[in-house]
């Protein structure tokens, strides 16, 4: 065999040599691209676990965007990086409600160095209108801004409510509630264009099992909280929200007749048949 002959095979290895790094970095490359492209998915277990490791930054990137207001629906919005879209709340509710604990010390911290220990809750069905009231009710927007927090929840709860009660009042916090009433026609068409616009969402389902949760609360209220201070917004067809006596609050009726429970469930095949949903929002709402 020539010397030209053993050059062109060394040329040639060299050559295949070259090709095979360069392949085995381009398949390197997109494998790293697809993994940086596809978002963590957590849910249950995983999710309130991935939580717990994460929670102190969770909480301080949800308090330095809203300020001394406690929404635990928005603070769910800080795990859309494991999943969460708005549409599936069941999967991350117990997780985040980590979040809302840490949040609400963190608040009261807050306040108590300000010396401003007065926190204002918010209660009320699902989309009755408490978020709109803090924001464009010119009487309850300058009265929570001067409060040291405002937790808004809706508090289906009566359990839940009780414990963050105890929790504040522990704290030597002066507690009052802002009472938002809204009928169940205008609160679930509230829920569905709230949905559209932000996807948050809660089963037509849910809604009329949770509704008349809220039937007789008022009273309660009264019977073992006589101390905390009660105001009663009137928001029955998107009104405004007209602050009414307890004695007119009283009267709310909050039970779910057969004929309102069809009523929402033609309120939901209209907005289907319109075309305005997503099929996720659909089938968020038919759960």
């Amino acid at each position: 065999m020539t010397r030209q002959f053993f050059t062109r095979i060394i040329l040639l290895i060299q050559i295949l040599f070259f090709h095979t790094v360069v392949f085995a970095a381009s398949i390197s490359d997109v494998n790293c691209n697809q993994k940086d492209s596809t978002q963590l998915i957590l849910t249950g277990d995983a999710a309130y676990q991935w939580i717990g490791e994460h929670l102190d930054s969770l909480a301080e990137s949800y308090l330095a965007k809203h300020g001394h207001i406690l929404d635990p629906d928005i603070v769910r919005e800080e795990l859309k990086t494991i999943g969460y879209n708005g549409l599936n709340v069941t999967d991350y509710i117990m997780g985040s409600r980590q979040i809302d604990s840490l949040v609400l010390i963190k608040l009261l911290d807050r306040a108590e160095k300000l010396e401003n220990k007065t926190i204002y809750f918010m209660m009320g069905s699902t989309a009755a209108g408490k978020s709109t009231a803090l924001r464009h009710n010119p009487e309850i927007k300058a009265m929570v801004e001067k409060a040291g927090l405002v937790y808004d929840g809706a508090f289906i709860s009566v359990p839940s409510f009780e414990t963050r009660l105890k929790m504040v009042q522990d704290r030597g916090f002066k507690a009052s509630i802002v009472f938002v009433h809204n009928d169940p026609e205008t609160g679930f068409t509230n829920m569905i264009n709230r949905m559209i616009k932000s996807n948050r969402a809660m089963s037509l389902y849910y809604y009329i099992l949770s509704y008349p949760r809220f039937h007789g609360r008022i009273a309660y209220l009264q019977e073992n909280h006589p101390d905390v201070e009660l105001y009663c917004l009137d928001n029955n067809h998107n009104n405004g929200g007209v602050q009414v006596s307890i004695e007119e609050a009283l009267k709310w009726d909050y039970h779910m007749s057969e004929q309102m429970e069809k009523r929402l469930h033609d309120i939901m095949n209209e907005y289907i048949d319109s075309g305005r949903l997503t099929p996720e929002q659909i089938q968020a709402l038919k759960n």
